[in-house]
């Protein structure tokens, strides 16, 4: 067991990884919809394909950046709480942590009913032509009143 006063140095790409995948995790469902909006919107909007891909790109490039100066300014190690609550009052902090939380449930259900409803909708095929709207149909005959 280390003692009290040991620090493990974590190297830049140790870093990253520990402590960028939530970020990115929180942004990776974001381009398919965004994607899926271009397409719907025609032609016009998939010109609008490569601005839109550079922009995402670009955004682990600014994540990269404020994790570095967070670091540089943190050397022992602070995220949102930490900072805030240094430059701008426990008020903030607690705001900034609230934030987080609501972010992170926020973004674990987004996730799950993105997932869940693209992987059950396709599961259905759909009915023939011609049919008549499922409230239409009779039901089967284990539904069926027996009077």
């Amino acid at each position: 067991m280390p003692a009290a006063g040991d620090h493990h140095r974590l190297t830049t790409l140790q870093g990253l990884a520990a402590l960028s995948l939530d970020a990115m995790a929180s942004v990776a469902y974001g381009p398919e919809s965004i994607v899926l909006v271009l397409a719907a919107a025609g032609a016009y909007g998939m010109g609008f394909t490569l601005p839109v891909t550079l922009a995402i790109v670009a955004l682990p490039a600014v994540l990269v950046a404020s994790y570095r100066e967070v670091i540089a300014a943190f050397p022992d190690g602070g995220g949102s709480y930490a900072v805030a609550k240094r430059h701008l009052g426990r008020g903030t902090s607690l705001v900034a942590a609230a934030s987080l939380i609501l972010d992170y449930v926020q973004g674990r259900s987004s996730r799950w009913s993105s997932s869940g409803s693209s992987a059950t909708v396709p599961s259905a095929p759909p009915p023939p032509p011609g049919t008549p709207p499922r409230s239409a149909r009779a039901p089967p005959p284990s539904v069926r009143s027996c009077c």
